[in-house]
């Protein structure tokens, strides 16, 4: 007999890379609280042993709140087209930050919390082929790419799904 076991069990389900269009600010608002504007842009690819297809061009946006203790927190909504034509929409929810100064460290020593960038994006896919997304806990890990040079690559994220089993 199978008992539930309390062990985390997750698979590798898609990628996802994110081209950026604008990027706006907004603030300070309340106690240093900012609101940030990132739109998608063209060419955003889907890929993976569970999913592939596009990001829609232009559809959607991520509206992050910017906190003064360094940690941003995303909520971003857009589409999936999958190769066979399905529109699936995405919310991603999760925090983003550099590496951050532990409560009484000096600005001389090094920072002691890792940079951190992880998400839990929820789905709404129609019936068939890909509603196992509708009923299925994602965990994503992000890698941000900003264009610092002419020579780089477009600014974008890439963003690796797993899929909670």
């Amino acid at each position: 007999m199978n008992e539930p076991s309390l062990e985390l069990q997750y698979e590798h389900a898609f990628d996802i890379r994110i081209n950026f269009d604008k990027r706006w600010m907004i603030g300070p608002i309340a106690r240093e609280l900012q609101v940030g504007y990132t739109s998608i842009g063209e060419n955003c690819q889907v890929f993976g042993p569970l999913l592939n297809g596009r990001l829609v061009d232009y559809s959607g946006a991520d509206w992050p709140l910017v906190r003064s203790d360094g940690v941003i927190e995303l909520n971003a909504h857009y589409m999936i087209e999958t190769d066979d034509g399905a529109l699936i929409y995405i919310n991603n929810r999760g925090y983003v930050h550099g590496p951050l100064r532990a409560p009484g460290q000096g600005a001389d020593e090094a920072p002691a919390i890792p940079a951190y960038f992880r998400c839990t994006p929820y789905f709404r896919a129609p019936d068939g082929r890909h509603d196992w997304l509708n009923r299925t806990v994602m965990i994503g890990i992000g890698l941000r790419c900003p264009n610092l040079t002419e020579d780089d690559p477009p600014d974008h994220s890439l963003f690796r799904y797993y899929a909670v089993l």
